[in-house]
């Protein structure tokens, strides 16, 4: 049998075998091992930073993305711990964020005393803690004070350089050619520039050479039968040996190449006639899953199958990170590997100028893709302030998945070539162990022993003077984040608010009713908020494997190699736009297009105006009920939005239907946000009337109460204080604009402004995700002239 011929007979055993409706037991367990442990929804969370370096007299600015790792949609998040800590691991800020349709925003004040160096900013949520892997997301920056100056942190340390030999597929086999990754790294992730690895025999002669990329990594085929006994590397005075990996007479070679061809991935098995003899009894399988999706192969498992072959298609592939793994049949791993499948590149955005107005310079951004959640930042295109080049791709698609996160992930995403989709490969190849360890995933199984939060609960009782707890109620009423609720008292005396939005320094006016007048009664109620400060039992924590020397700052900049700042500085003022929105910043309306109800307003007809913003009004005998578009299922009734007047949730339609466009003051909508609950809500109308809600018949609360950390306020941006930006400072490290919150609507288009510094050119920074989890990122340089 020649050897396509063979190649084409085991793909066709393979596949008969794949889709056969019959699973054998073995198969049923292996399926089982993954969604028991990946039963539980996971979220994977992405900040788009406006920089990676900053000055003390800055400020950090972000918008977050949020999805379900299983759907790959924006996720029903909405308790968001932003935490930022300093190369030692000592916290320096936490803040609790308000997420919404799987958007967040916020900035980091920083501290003008705080010390140059190294800084880490840790997104996570309550529910991660359920998961014995770290699933939070960790952004490394660096911070310079200018009075102290910049710490090198890219200047590799030659005393702590290590050199990492992994074998491909985790095992090295006797009998077989095998693939063996190298990786040179110091104590902090550098690697020095044209490394060479020479692989030995046992008498120091050099067989081979392998010239290491950039970033420190490459890779070599060697036969554990050959005289092949260790690889060295010299660089400077500094020399490393390594001997290779211990052999194993019985495993499987594993060897993947994704690289080649634009559509196929390739996968070869190799194995040895020892293997053969003791799997007489036994079956393997090659599996392929992303969390729990998966599809699997069997193994031909004999003397005639040392080598076995098997292309995918890569549309096949789950998008992003796919694990790769030979299970035996006594459910034992004979190898892994990662690899990368690219998603579909969106069709890349564009930006037309629209406006001037005084220092502002207006633009329309746009995307084919519509109702999507962008957010950008407008740097100097010489800027040197981007050096770890996140992606919201890389923090979506592949960070989650992997132990250490890829640096510098625009490299190999923006504008991917063969040869950035190879070092791709070799980074994933080199990583020494996978996040998610089989032996984990087959004997345990995740339990929800932390809540998924949905805002703020809040807790407490009643004096105990008071009887039949039946017979009252406890109200709170705050008119900054227009709530108004009661809630029952249980036989303890006690109470509880759930899922409260409340913002910092809230004043929550409590009241005691008496039923059935709700009459007001003076007594002391107790509280507490019991899910502020959730601990997360995997914080950040520097690597202490390798001790690091201390870096020292250098200050012999020159006087314009970093921004200047100054208090008395003549600010910019802030261009005052008509029809001003007053509550566009209260939590989740960020999210939503607004609108400010004017006199030319007034005179619409509500319920068009609501079908014009993309909802369906159907008019039945003088009554109206509105629908949204969006079909969830092909049974189930049509989905109605969630309606609410000054903060007040509508039970129904009745009165929002019958009242007027000249009743309200500010309108807040979108026919795309996703509604988390069981009465079947998609799309959100907030509405907000022209006169103050203030019942003048309750009195007043004897019970203010101030919480002074709930979640932090969306904020208007604001540039730092440059005291001049025609200089190589502000085009190195300064920041132009940043803008959060922007939503492509219907029509695929976005508005922003940048303020005229009096460059010709800029670069922007764009990411985004649509409501089907499309993700986006470009990078376009405006012309300002």
């Amino acid at each position: 049998m020649s050897k396509n011929t063979f190649f084409y007979f085991i793909l066709m055993i393979s596949n008969i075998v794949y889709s056969q409706e019959a699973i054998d037991d073995n198969r049923s367990k292996i399926i089982s091992a993954l969604e028991n442990y990946f039963f539980l929804e996971r979220e994977a969370i992405h900040l788009h930073l406006d920089k990676t370096t900053f000055l003390t007299h800055e400020k950090i600015w972000y918008q977050g993305y949020i999805i379900n790792r299983k759907t790959k949609k924006p996720f029903f998040t909405t308790n968001v711990f932003v935490v930022l800590y300093d190369e030692k691991g000592k916290q320096v800020s936490e803040k609790l964020i308000y997420a919404y349709n799987g958007i967040l925003s916020g900035v980091i004040d920083l501290d003008t005393k705080m010390p140059s160096g190294n800084y880490y900013i840790q997104v996570y949520t309550n529910w991660m803690n359920n998961f014995s892997e770290d699933e939070s997301a960790i952004f490394k920056i660096n911070i310079i004070n200018p009075s102290e100056g910049i710490k090198n942190y890219k200047k590799a340390d030659d005393d702590s350089l290590d050199l990492t030999l992994t074998p491909e597929g985790k095992s090295f086999v006797t009998g077989i050619n095998n693939t063996i990754g190298i990786r040179v790294k110091d104590c902090r992730g550098n690697a020095p520039e044209n490394l060479v690895a020479t692989i030995q025999n046992s008498k120091g002669e050099t067989l081979k050479s392998v010239n290491l990329n950039a970033a420190g990594f490459g890779k070599f085929e060697v036969n554990p039968e050959d005289d092949f006994d260790k690889v060295v590397l010299k660089h400077n005075d500094k020399t490393i040996v390594k001997t290779l990996p211990y052999k194993q007479s019985i495993g499987f070679g594993l060897e993947v190449n994704n690289f080649s061809f634009e559509t196929k991935t390739i996968i070869k098995i190799k194995t040895n006639p020892a293997t053969i003899e003791s799997f007489k009894a036994q079956k393997a399988y090659l599996i392929v899953h992303q969390d729990s999706k998966h599809f699997i192969y069997d193994l031909v498992m004999d003397k005639n199958s040392l080598e076995q072959t098997i292309s995918l298609q890569n549309t096949d592939l789950f998008s992003g990170i796919n694990t790769i793994r030979i299970i035996d049949s006594n459910l034992k791993e004979w190898g892994n590997r990662l690899i990368y499948n690219a998603p579909k590149k969106e069709t890349s955005i564009s930006i037309t100028k629209n406006y001037r107005k005084e220092d502002k310079i207006g633009f329309v951004g746009y995307s084919s893709t519509p109702n999507t959640s962008f957010s950008i930042t407008i740097v100097p295109t010489e800027t040197k302030s981007l050096n770890e080049n996140y992606s919201i791709l890389a923090g979506l698609g592949i960070n989650p998945y992997i132990k250490e996160s890829l640096p510098n992930a625009n490299y190999y995403l923006f504008e991917p070539k063969r040869i950035k989709n190879y070092e791709l490969d070799l980074f994933l190849l080199n990583q020494t162990a996978p996040k998610y360890d089989w032996e984990n995933i087959k004997t345990t199984k995740p339990a929800t022993n932390f809540s998924f939060d949905i805002g703020l609960t809040l807790k407490g009782n009643i004096n105990k003077n008071v009887k039949n707890y039946s017979d009252y109620k406890v109200k709170i009423t705050s008119f900054k984040d227009q709530i108004i609720k009661s809630t029952e008292i249980n036989e303890k005396g006690e109470y509880t608010f759930e899922n409260l939005i409340l913002t910092d320094s809230t004043t929550l006016a409590m009241t005691l009713l008496k039923l059935p007048n709700f009459e007001a009664v003076d007594t002391k109620i107790g509280h507490q908020v019991l899910n502020r400060k959730k601990p997360f039992y995997n914080p950040f924590k520097p690597n202490t494997s390798q001790i690091c020397p201390e870096i020292k700052a250098e200050n012999t900049l020159a006087d314009l190699d970093l921004p200047k700042f100054s208090s008395q500085a003549i600010q910019l003022e802030e261009i005052k736009v008509e029809k001003k929105l007053t509550y566009q910043r209260s939590i989740g309306n960020g999210h939503l297009m607004g609108y400010k109800v004017d006199e030319k307003m007034e005179n619409i007809d509500l319920l068009s105006f609501i079908e014009r913003n993309g909802f369906t009004v159907i008019r039945r005998f003088g009554e109206a009920t509105i629908y949204s578009r969006v079909i969830n299922t092909l049974n189930a009734e049509r989905p109605t939005p969630q309606i609410i007047i000054d903060g007040r949730v509508l039970m129904n339609q009745f009165e929002f239907t019958t009242m007027r466009m000249s009743d309200f003051d500010e309108i807040y909508i979108s026919s795309n946000a996703l509604v988390p609950g069981m009465l079947n809500r998609s799309g959100i109308i907030k509405a907000y009337t022209k006169k103050n809600f203030k019942p003048n018949h309750i009195k007043e609360d004897p019970n203010n109460v101030l919480i002074k950390e709930a979640f932090s306020l969306y904020p208007f941006f604001k540039n730092a204080d440059y005291k001049n930006t025609n200089n190589l400072g502000f085009d190195h490290f300064g920041l132009i604009e940043w803008a959060s919150l922007l939503n492509s609507g219907e029509e695929g288009q976005f508005l922003f402004k940048i303020t005229d510094y009096n460059k010709p050119t800029v670069k922007a920074i764009i990411e985004g995700m649509t409501q089907e989890g499309k993700l986006i990122h470009d990078e376009i340089i405006i012309e300002m002239k």
